[in-house]
């Protein structure tokens, strides 16, 4: 069976083996390697040679993705000193939305849950984000009294909304990362938009 990519045009860097396999696997999690390798248009012996088994290519994805998502929040530089807490998000989600398929595939793939270095991994990745929510939660920037967990959470999940959007062709690129970060200040914003009063 093959597997069909819905691949955002957001970057123009040529996709290396990791990237296709995460996109194949978001796409068909059960993918075999034969697959993987056939999208990547290599021969499965060669796919083989740098992963032996298929739970090897999976945790390679996943240290790769986790490297990627690390590097996307260093480089939003979430703690720059003297600026509103919008900016760091806009910069955040700015950098999250091209990695639409490898927060999909760290999502979707419950064989790593035994893998404890990746768990740890992921759980320290969201410390950051997390600490920066309390951040603007206190500077109003985000509504009070919503746990640091579901902030980013949500947030992870309009980054994949939106690369999905342009995936399938319902959103520009230059617009993804703006509508995702207009939704999360609408929903998660001061501002109490229920009716039920509060903050």
């Amino acid at each position: 069976m093959s597997v069909h990519l819905r691949r955002a045009t957001i970057t123009r860097e040529r996709p290396s083996t990791l990237d296709i396999a995460a996109e194949v696997l978001v796409a068909n999690p059960t993918a075999s390697l034969a697959q993987v390798a056939e999208a990547a248009g290599i021969g499965r012996t060669t796919l083989h040679k740098h992963y032996p088994t298929r739970q090897d290519l999976l945790v390679a994805v996943a240290h790769d993705s986790l490297d990627r998502v690390e590097n996307a929040i260093a480089e939003a530089k979430l703690d720059t000193p003297g600026e509103s807490t919008v900016d760091g998000l806009r910069r955040l989600v700015e950098a999250l939305v091209p990695l639409g398929p490898r927060l999909a595939f760290l999502f979707r793939q419950p064989s790593l849950d035994d893998e404890p270095e990746i768990a740890a991994r992921a759980e320290r990745l969201d410390e950051p984000v997390a600490a920066f929510a309390l951040r603007a939660q206190q500077e109003q920037v985000l509504r009070a009294g919503v746990s640091a967990w579901w902030i980013t959470s949500t947030l992870y999940a309009l980054v994949y909304a939106a690369w999905e959007g342009v995936a399938l062709g319902k959103l520009a690129p230059a617009d993804a990362p703006r509508i995702a970060l207009d939704t999360t200040l609408a929903g998660l914003g001061f501002r109490d938009l229920t009716g039920q009063g509060g903050q």
